[in-house]
């Protein structure tokens, strides 16, 4: 799995009927809910199952853990249940959280390395450091200290990288989409998908890199505890 991203403003992916774990202070059987919807600043949720066993913690302001997994990410986030209903159904109401965590699944192994990059993101550059790669992606980390103004990176984001890795003389362009970004005052950690479209050539350097560094440094093979 990849790294755990804590992020404000990062958008609940939701389907209606979508299966959420909930964690519940002070009970230790695995609970079920259902997502059902929105409304203005709450998120709606069948009660967890099985409820008669745990209805007594189920008052206003009680804290929930909610986790779910969702195209290949697992979310996660803490709230506060608001209120519930029991006519003409019983649902529960918790507020929208104001952080979400991210965990994307890995498919394959990621290889830590230091590439010095020119990152850009339309007529915006900052110089970065790709801090861990793998075939299908890599891991870039901004600084603020290194430029003199952060690039306001969003997931989606189309990023050109362009860098020198180790023992080839030519610059490479590589480019690809945000998928997991953390980012504070100073830093940026930005996680990024490889075009599908990446040159023959390109392809063939970095699995040539990341053959050669695994010689030396074992690549970190991400398990997949789901939840």
């Amino acid at each position: 799995m990849d790294d755990k991203i804590f992020d404000q403003g990062i958008r609940l992916a939701l389907e209606l009927g979508i299966r959420l774990k909930i964690e519940l202070e002070g009970v230790d059987i695995p609970l079920e809910s259902a997502f059902c919807g929105f409304v203005d600043n709450y998120i709606i949720i069948t009660p967890p199952s099985p409820y008669h066993q745990i209805q007594h913690k189920l008052f206003s302001g009680a804290e929930l853990v909610v986790r779910y997994f969702y195209h290949g990410t697992i979310y996660a986030f803490q709230t506060k249940l608001f209120s519930q209903i029991e006519q003409p159904v019983r649902l529960l109401f918790i507020y929208y959280p104001k952080l979400i965590q991210k965990s994307e699944l890995r498919s394959e192994k990621r290889s830590f390395c230091y590439i010095p990059a020119v990152i850009k993101v339309g007529e915006n550059e900052n110089n970065g450091v790709i801090v861990d790669i793998a075939k299908s992606g890599c891991h870039c980390l901004v600084r603020g200290k290194n430029n003199k103004r952060l690039i306001h990176f969003k997931i989606g984001d189309q990023v050109k990288l362009n860098c020198k890795f180790p023992g080839v003389k030519q610059t490479l362009e590589i480019i690809g989409v945000v998928k997991n970004l953390r980012t504070d005052k100073y830093d940026a950690n930005v996680g990024l998908q490889f075009h599908e479209n990446i040159p023959d050539v390109t392809v063939k350097i970095i699995s040539w890199y990341i053959s050669t560094i695994e010689k030396f440094i074992p690549a970190q093979e991400v398990k997949l505890d789901i939840l």
